[in-house]
């Protein structure tokens, strides 16, 4: 792996443990840790992806979209709901 790979890496891993952690979410009722590791390490990747891949999508199909004046309709669905899985969710939710 490059060190940049790595650096990157790092970084999202230390983003997203400090970001759980200034939340102060400790409540009783709140998300397990395995399900919070889960959703660091599997879901938000696999989600970026999706977003990725889903804008990706919207702007290949723009031109018929558009056309059909369906552009808000798709880009809700290829790439806002992908998003905000993404980043928008809290840790260790679904």
């Amino acid at each position: 792996m490059s060190k940049f790979a790595v650096f990157l890496l790092t970084c999202f891993l230390v983003l997203s443990i400090n970001s759980s952690v200034l939340a102060g979410d400790n409540s009783p009722g709140g998300p397990s840790m395995g399900a919070v590791m889960l959703d660091i390490f599997v879901h938000r990747p696999l989600g970026l992806c999706g977003t990725i891949l889903g804008a990706s999508a919207y702007a290949i199909s723009l031109p018929v979209t558009a056309h059909f004046k369906k552009k808000e309709e798709v880009s809700k669905i290829l790439v806002k709901e992908p998003y905000d899985y993404t980043f928008k969710r809290p840790l260790g939710e679904k």
